[in-house]
């Protein structure tokens, strides 16, 4: 019984060490400045505004020669799609539009009342919206999205990585407007040392964080040798916790 069990055992760890490990290497660089203009880019012209969605709304108004105004509010979309900005006799509609055409609707508004306008917009609050945790992290699902969130917000809003975790490639799938999907690889382990700038994330977006190679190993041990022997090796499976 025993050289059965040390062949088991023997058989087993030149199969661990068999695995493709070559998945282990740390994932390549993200393009940090595309990730950061596709994100303003889908603020501006992506991002459609419902109900709920609260904006910040900078106004600066040019009422006379050398009288000028800059005024900055901050409104909700109301449950009918519109904002009531101080400076406007009546509500303006802007559910559905993006954050630019809504720009784009009250500097014309704002064109009948003062000379020459300057309007910004920006979301500060979304509505119910989430971003999702998968895999290695200790509570997986959705994420309230706020403007702005990062990768590591976002993990930690998930209660943070299980030790199995590949810190070097944890990937996000994106749905891109067109249908398209993509994934960017991330080595948060870079991130924590400020290697590389955090990954800014967007709504909809899937963060799956992937076992390390020796809890595949453990995985895989348990699954095949362990499991399938009929008697027990003992303790418990390099990948997991009991």
């Amino acid at each position: 019984m025993t050289s059965l069990r040390t062949a088991a055992i023997r058989a087993g760890l030149a199969a661990c060490l068999s695995l493709p490990f070559g998945a282990c290497s740390s994932a390549p660089p993200f393009d940090a400045k595309a990730v950061a203009m596709e994100w303003a880019a889908y603020m501006q012209r992506d991002y459609v505004l419902r109900p709920g969605d609260r904006l910040a709304v900078r106004v600066e108004q040019l009422r006379g020669e050398g009288d000028a105004r800059d005024s900055v509010q901050e409104v909700r979309v109301s449950p009918t799609g519109t904002i009531d900005l101080r400076d406007l006799p009546g509500p303006l509609h802007v559910g559905g539009r993006s954050v630019g055409a809504t720009r784009t609707e009250i500097l014309e508004a704002d064109k009948g009342q003062f000379n020459d306008p300057r309007v910004s917009v920006r979301l500060v609050e979304a509505a119910a919206q989430s971003v999702f945790g998968w895999g290695e992290v200790r509570s997986a699902g959705p994420i309230p999205y706020q403007p702005g969130l990062t990768m590591t917000q976002a993990i930690a809003s998930a209660g943070s990585f299980n030790y199995t975790v590949k810190h070097e490639d944890v990937r996000v799938l994106r749905l891109g407007p067109d249908g398209s999907n993509r994934t960017f690889r991330v080595n948060m382990e870079a991130v924590f040392e400020e290697q590389y700038p955090d990954f800014l994330l967007l709504p909809g977006d899937v963060v799956y964080c992937q076992t390390s190679g020796i809890a595949d190993a453990g995985n895989w041990v348990d699954l095949w040798i362990r499991r399938l022997l009929p008697f027990s090796i003992g303790g418990p499976a390099l990948g997991t916790v009991e």
